[in-house]
């Protein structure tokens, strides 16, 4: 049998085959082939019947598999000018290729990079401005979007697993992660993830202008940060923005925000925890939902912590969210550089400010049995359909998984996505075995 997986095909009918052979003749149901010229319908499986001179027959199956291409981003910045800055943007063209699946775009937009960690990487991640407000791929309008280079994940399917999980346990603001591939100054980037930007606003973090959307990050990078009194967890003010107000305004808002959310973390610190109320100033049922994507998927960016949000609004409870950045996640080691092992230990490990923080909370017995009442509906409901999203993603990817390794290197994958993608749907089952028995 031979099987041939074609990209770029809107059906297998109508198909004509270009071959070499070495016999008398090649045949279909008796018909005599010839190479480029005869037209067949792949749709389904056809048999050619090779003939010997000595009249021997030889049979080989052919299948023809259809490997769906992903939307193309076209960016061409103004003169060829280099990327390098994450502060300032660039003025570029960008044109996408929706390949018949989303709507076409072209349009202005500046480009700059982002990311920490993953920006000193060779293969860069970028955020887009545009000049107008866009819904592209069919997404809420919006300004700024974010490439996402997926440098540290060779398989490309990671990402797959929270943001879905996200949706499937209704976490509000939860980003959508659509895969294209990228040439930027006309030379090919390979495969990124196209989502939202983070940002408060309606149609993404939408807590209101009166809203707080904290960012937990040991980088302490923000100009609005402080250090907590009690577990010195790094707290940095998202918004509102440092550069919405003056520096007065801004240092009256850390002030009030720093008050207000040590009265939460006193309470989780105290010796009369968890029968002290501090529910009633933190959402329990938003931190489940959290920490069952954190806990599935092993992201422990959580424990340090970096990337961690909390949001609230105006008046009412703190929640966990959004959701984001699992670089880390999937047993990853930095120093070591491969991910999928220890599927059966601990998410929060150590005594970071991260760690402590977040284990005192877990300690409550009313979030336990709540986390595992809702990963034993998720397990029951949603796992099996995960897993399937996550295959159906890896089709998706398949067409450009080859050319980016052909361009950044295999990284932590095997280069072969069937054995990724197996590799990573039993380390799903594994983790997933774990949390059956994690609070039992």
């Amino acid at each position: 049998s031979i099987r041939l997986a074609l990209p770029g095909l809107t059906n297998q009918k109508d198909l004509i085959a270009s071959f070499d052979f070495k016999g008398k003749e090649l045949l279909i149901n008796g018909v005599p082939q010839k190479s480029g010229g005869t037209e067949n319908d792949f749709s389904e499986n056809l048999i050619y019947q090779l003939k010997a001179e000595d009249g021997s027959i030889k049979e080989y199956a052919i299948q023809i598999e259809l490997i769906p291409e992903i939307p193309h981003l076209y960016i061409q910045t103004e003169n060829d000018e280099k990327i390098t800055s994450k502060d300032n943007y660039i003025t570029a063209d960008l044109k996408i290729d929706g390949k018949e699946i989303h709507k076409d775009f072209e349009g202005r937009t500046g480009i700059r990079g982002r990311g920490n960690s993953s920006w000193a990487l060779p293969k860069k991640p970028y955020k887009l401005k545009l000049d107008s407000k866009e819904g592209l791929f069919g997404l809420v309008p919006a300004k700024k979007w974010i490439l996402l280079a997926e440098y540290l994940d060779g398989s490309m399917l990671y990402n797959a697993v929270p943001f879905k999980m996200g949706e499937m346990l209704g976490i509000p603001y939860t980003n959508h992660i659509i895969p294209v591939e990228v040439t930027l100054n006309g030379e090919y980037q390979g495969f990124y993830a196209f989502t939202e930007h983070k940002e408060v606003k309606e149609g993404r973090i939408d807590i209101g202008e009166e809203g707080w959307l904290l960012e937990l990050d040991s980088y302490f990078d923000e100009p609005l940060k402080f250090k907590s009194d009690k577990y010195q967890l790094p707290v940095m003010l998202q918004y509102p923005k440092a550069d919405d107000m003056s520096p007065e305004e801004g240092l009256a808002v850390l002030h009030e925000v720093k008050e207000d959310f040590e009265k939460l973390e006193n309470l989780i610190f105290d010796d009369s925890f968890p029968r002290n109320g501090y529910l009633d100033l933190f959402d329990h049922f938003a931190f489940v939902n959290y920490m069952l994507v954190y806990q599935l998927t092993k992201n422990s960016e959580i424990s340090h912590p970096k990337s961690t949000y909390i949001n609230k609004k105006k008046d009412g409870k703190y929640n966990m969210g959004i959701i984001w950045d699992f670089d880390w996640g999937f047993g990853y080691s930095n120093t070591q550089h491969y991910r999928l092992s220890t599927a059966n230990s601990a998410l929060l490990y150590g005594d970071a400010p991260g760690t402590q923080f977040f284990n005192r909370i877990m300690e409550d017995p009313y979030i336990r049995a709540v986390f595992k009442v809702r990963w034993d509906w998720f397990r029951i409901n949603h796992f099996e359909e995960l897993k399937a999203y996550v295959k159906a993603y890896a089709e998706q990817v398949s067409q450009a998984y080859k050319k980016d390794h052909d361009i950044w290197g295999k990284r932590d994958s095997t280069g072969d996505l069937e054995k990724d993608l197996d590799r990573l749907l039993t380390w799903l089952d594994a983790r997933a075995e774990y949390l059956d028995n994690l609070f039992r």
